[in-house]
């Protein structure tokens, strides 16, 4: 492998790098694909029609027995998270990208939404993506598919919430309402955070890669773990380091340019790792900003029953999850804070019955108990965007190694005052809109809590500021692209994935301009 120069080496498959190689492979560009993980076969290796009875547990794995794969931060598989996340797929509005100009906090993208809506187009015209024309300044449109119906608990909340003038819109999902000739549409069968077994719903495996090996200029070579990019004496990566997953033999790849799309912390981590005598705290850290500006999404989740459906009889309401969203409204009022939150709502997966163990009673009783409220029970979490702080970073653990031997990737999070005022109006937001549609909360967050990691390798037109350029290229080291959402100025409060398949196409066609100029 060591003697094959390719003209780029992407290490990850997901979002980021299963996008972004296949776009290269499409241009025209060679293209070796490392993943960490094992090759993926979505129809077969997921549990997604699984109950929990099925388990000793009670708790039921995402692989079947004997299939390897999503065990642990460094082996997934091909595809990456895309072949778990729900497919919540929203564009970033110019508020997000310019979130500053706005508000006066945080930090700018060197670019607005005029930039990344071709991106945007393209993006869902290549996935798919369903929801509702809601004309909202906040909430770009773009290129859907018909939405998919609201449940009748969507529509209690839709009325309680429109009570306090707030909107409930169709949810935007990357997942089929309507076949095409690859793949048919979703038919709402399993939980779609335990994989898709027919591709309804999006992932880069099957939907962006697997067409682009038609090419011949696509290679994805799985079980291969990067541990090091080493560097020349002009500041290039002359190496890829990687050792097999299952034999540990070790092995080196090279390509004219390098792209590391592994997820935000493990990016992050990755160039930590790769430290030598021009890079001593880390590869493209001569700024000093690598692992700081950290910003995850911020929750506070509610657990609730919605009365008037307490004894109706169930629905099999099991597949596709969320039908509705509640987008940013906040942004419009008057308040003491900065940025704002929107809310996914009822996305329990029903075979997931945990909440069954705090009510009270026995026997037949009990029984009954959990019969009423099960068509009730909803989940309900908002997702705050966070401001960057000196006191949010991510770092390598100088103690814990993992299973491979590596440091693990240590998250450091603090809200700041205006980050708790937010939080603390999100909560009362959203204790209102369930009160208003009649709902019995029967559980709350006691302390915020992280989702979607972002962060910690910032884009940015200032080398002293940032680690990476518009175009996602390293200041520091010419041939070194990072592509995911730790390249992300700021976060928005919404879902990061579509914004990462945009900038992903955006970055190949930039390289491949590179490259076709000799310039890469």
């Amino acid at each position: 492998m060591a003697g094959k120069l390719y003209d780029v080496v992407v290490i990850g498959s997901g979002a980021g790098g299963g996008t972004l190689s296949a776009r290269l492979a499409h241009l025209g560009a060679d293209i070796l694909v490392l993943e960490g993980g094992p090759k993926i076969d979505t129809r077969t290796d997921f549990n997604t029609h699984a109950l929990p009875f099925q388990f000793p547990s009670r708790h039921i794995p995402i692989m079947k027995p004997g299939k390897p794969g999503f065990d642990g931060e460094r082996s997934r598989g091909l595809g990456g998270k895309t072949q778990l996340w729900n497919a919540v797929a929203l564009r970033f509005s110019e508020r997000d990208f310019k979130g500053h100009q706005h508000d006066g906090a945080g930090q700018d993208w060197p670019f607005g939404y005029s930039e990344m809506a071709p991106y945007y187009d393209r993006i869902e015209r290549e996935v798919g993506v369903c929801g509702n024309y809601d004309h909202l300044e906040d909430l770009p449109d773009g290129i859907f598919l018909p939405p998919v119906p609201l449940k009748c608990t969507d529509r209690a909340i839709q009325d309680g919430a429109r009570t306090l003038g707030i909107p409930v819109i169709h949810v935007r999902k990357a997942t089929l309402s309507r076949p095409t000739a690859a793949r048919p549409a979703c038919h709402f069968c399993g939980n779609c955070m335990s994989g898709c077994d027919v591709v309804a719903k999006y992932n880069s495996l099957d939907v962006h890669m697997t067409p682009a090996l038609k090419t011949g200029k696509l290679t994805l070579q799985s079980n291969s773990i990067v541990y090091e990019l080493a560097v020349s004496e002009e500041a290039r990566v002359s190496e890829v380091r990687y050792f097999d997953r299952e034999t540990r033999a070790q092995n080196v790849a090279r390509g004219k340019v390098v792209v590391v799309a592994c997820a935000c912390a493990q990016s992050v981590a990755l160039l930590l790792m790769s430290k030598s005598s021009r890079f001593p705290a880390g590869l493209a850290n001569s700024s000093g900003e690598l692992g700081k500006n950290f910003i995850p999404h911020i929750n506070a989740g509610f657990e609730a029953f919605l009365t008037d459906f307490i004894g109706k009889p169930s629905t099999n309401d099991e597949g596709f999850l969320d039908h509705a969203y509640v987008p940013s409204f906040i942004h419009a009022k008057k308040r003491d804070y900065a940025r704002s939150f929107g809310i996914q709502f009822n996305y329990q997966n029903h075979r997931s019955v945990g909440w069954a163990k705090n009510v009270k009673g026995m026997g037949k009783s009990y029984k009954e108990a959990i019969k009423a409220r099960y068509p009730a029970y909803l989940t309900f979490t908002p997702y705050q965007e966070m401001l960057p702080n000196s006191d949010s970073y991510i770092d390598l653990d100088p103690k814990a190694t993992d299973e491979y031997g590596l440091p693990r990737a240590r998250r450091h999070w603090k809200l700041s005052e205006g980050d708790m005022r937010l939080y603390n109006d999100m909560k009362k937001w959203c204790c209102a809109i369930l009160e208003a549609s009649k709902a019995e909360i029967v559980n709350r967050d006691p302390a915020p809590m992280t989702n979607h990691e972002i962060g910690g390798c910032r884009m940015g037109t200032d080398p002293k500021t940032s680690v990476v350029n518009q175009y996602c290229r390293a200041h520091d080291v010419p041939n070194l692209y990072v592509v995911d959402a730790s390249v992300f100025p700021s976060s928005s409060e919404k879902n990061p994935t579509l914004t990462i398949m945009a900038l992903a196409t955006r970055t190949a066609d930039h390289i491949a301009g590179q490259l076709q100029k000799g310039d890469a």
